[in-house]
C-alpha cells in the first residue's frame, strides 16, 4: 500500500435531473399559481413545492424534505427555458394583486431550478382559460375623484338630518355602495375612465366606446297624512298619479324641501 496514499470516502453522488414537465405537472403548477394564497411569499413557496416535487418524484422524496437543507443545490435539476419563463411570468403577473411583482419575481427566480435551452419544448399556457385577469384598470379624473367624495359627504348629511337608523339614509346608503361596487368592477377587459356627471352622479367611458354609469335620483317630499297622496313637484303639491287622493289640508311633507335630498343612486346605460 502506498504509505502516501490516504484513503478518503467516495465523493457523494450528485443527482440531475434535467427534463421538462409533464403536462400534469404543469397543470399542478398551474393550479398552485392561481389558488388562494395569504400574500406574494405563499404564492412563491406554492409554485416552488410543486415544480420540486414533480422533479423529485423518481427519487421518493418532496421540496419539504430538501427546502431546509443548506447542501440542495437547486442547479443539479434543470427544467426548458420556456417553461421557466412562462412561471416566473404567471406567477408575476398573479403578485401584482399585492403589488408586489418585482419582489415576488426574484424571489422566484432565485428559488426555481435552472433552466436549459430546448427548442422542441414549447411555451405552456399557464393563465387560466376563461377567467378575469387578476388586474382591472380603472382611471380616475380628478373631478370624479371630487364627486366621489360630494357623495359620500351627502350620506354624512342625511345621516345628520335624519339619523343612521331612517329609511331616508339607508336606501341611500345601500343604493351607493351597490351602484358604486357595479360602476368599478365591469366590464373587464376595456380600459375605463370615471368621470363625473353630475353633483352627483358619475359615469364611465372605455376605450371600446362603451358608457355607463350611475345617477343619483332624489326622492320628492310626498304627504305623510294617512289617506293623502299628494308629492311636492317644482314647489308645488300635485297627485302623485292619475288616480291619486289628494287631500285639502296643509300638507306635511316626508322631508323638507331645503334639507339633504334624500334619494337612491341608479344604474343608466
Amino acid at each position: 500500500m502506498n504509505p502516501w496514499f490516504t484513503p478518503t470516502s467516495p465523493p457523494p453522488t450528485v443527482t440531475v435531473v434535467r427534463r421538462p414537465l409533464s403536462d400534469s405537472e404543469l397543470d399542478i403548477v398551474r393550479a398552485r399559481i392561481h389558488e388562494d394564497a395569504a400574500g406574494p411569499y405563499e404564492l412563491v413557496d406554492a409554485v416552488v413545492t410543486a415544480v420540486f416535487d414533480a422533479l423529485l418524484t423518481d427519487q421518493g422524496v418532496t421540496y419539504r424534505d430538501h427546502r431546509d437543507d443548506a447542501l440542495f443545490d437547486r442547479n443539479n435539476y434543470a427544467i426548458p427555458v420556456t417553461q421557466w419563463t412562462a412561471i416566473v411570468t404567471t406567477v408575476t403577473d398573479r403578485a401584482y394583486t399585492w403589488g408586489a411583482a418585482a419582489s415576488a419575481g426574484m424571489n422566484l427566480a432565485a428559488l426555481l431550478p435552472a433552466s436549459y435551452d430546448d427548442p422542441a419544448v414549447p411555451t405552456p399556457l399557464l393563465t387560466l382559460v376563461d377567467t378575469q385577469p387578476h388586474l382591472v384598470r380603472l382611471d380616475i379624473s380628478r373631478d370624479a375623484t371630487a364627486t366621489v367624495a360630494a357623495c359620500q359627504q351627502h350620506l354624512v348629511d342625511l345621516a345628520d338630518a335624519y339619523g343612521t337608523d331612517s329609511d331616508l339614509y339607508r336606501v341611500a346608503a345601500a343604493s351607493w355602495s351597490l351602484q358604486l361596487t357595479a360602476l368599478i368592477s365591469a366590464p373587464p377587459g376595456a380600459h375605463r375612465v370615471l368621470h363625473p356627471d353630475g353633483p352627483l352622479s358619475l359615469y364611465v367611458s372605455t376605450d371600446d366606446a362603451g358608457h355607463y354609469g350611475i345617477v343619483f335620483d332624489p326622492l320628492a317630499p310626498h304627504c305623510t297624512v294617512e289617506g293623502c297622496h299628494a308629492v311636492a313637484a317644482d314647489g308645488q303639491w300635485q297627485p302623485s298619479h292619475r288616480d291619486a287622493t289628494v287631500i285639502d289640508h296643509e300638507h306635511q311633507p316626508s322631508h323638507p324641501a331645503d334639507g339633504p335630498q334624500p334619494g337612491r343612486w341608479e344604474a343608466r346605460p
